[in-house]
C-alpha cells in the first residue's frame, strides 16, 4: 500500500512538472542545443530571416502588463474591504444572537423556577392534606 502511494505520488509530481515545463513561457538559455542533423544529399533550404514584431507591440505589452497588475491590486484591495465589511456584519449579528440567547436562557430559568415553586407548593399541599387526614 505504501509503495503504491509513493509510486502514484511520484507519477503525479512528474506529470505536474512536465505540464509546468510545457506551459512555461520563458526561453531556456541553458537548454542544450539540438543535435546536429545527419548529413543528407538533399539541398538545404535558404534560411528565413526571423520576423521582428513592430515596436508598438513591444511597448504596449509592458503597459498592458502594468495595467493588469494595477487592476489585480485594486481588486485585491476591494476584496479585502468587502471581507472586512462581511466580518463586521457577522460579528454584529453574532453579538445580537448571543444577547438574545442569554435572554432566552434567563427566561427559561425563570419559568423553571416558577414551575418548581408551584410543584413544591402542590406537593406540600398534598402531603399536608394526607397527613392531617391520617391523624
Amino acid at each position: 500500500m505504501n509503495t503504491t502511494r509513493k509510486t502514484l505520488t511520484l507519477a503525479a509530481m512528474v506529470a505536474s512538472l512536465s505540464l509546468l515545463a510545457a506551459c512555461s513561457k520563458s526561453d531556456d538559455a541553458s537548454a542544450p542545443p539540438p543535435a546536429a542533423p545527419a548529413p543528407s544529399t538533399a539541398p538545404t533550404p535558404a534560411p528565413v530571416p526571423p520576423v521582428t514584431p513592430a515596436p508598438q507591440e513591444q511597448q504596449s505589452a509592458p503597459a498592458d502588463q502594468q495595467s493588469m497588475q494595477d487592476k489585480i491590486k485594486e481588486s485585491a484591495a476591494a476584496a479585502k474591504e468587502k471581507a472586512a465589511e462581511v466580518g463586521q456584519a457577522v460579528s454584529d449579528k453574532a453579538g445580537e444572537l448571543a444577547h438574545e440567547a442569554g435572554e432566552a436562557a434567563n427566561s427559561a430559568r425563570e419559568s423553571v423556577k416558577e414551575g418548581a415553586a408551584k410543584a413544591d407548593a402542590a406537593i406540600q399541599g398534598a402531603v399536608g392534606d394526607s397527613n392531617s387526614g391520617a391523624k
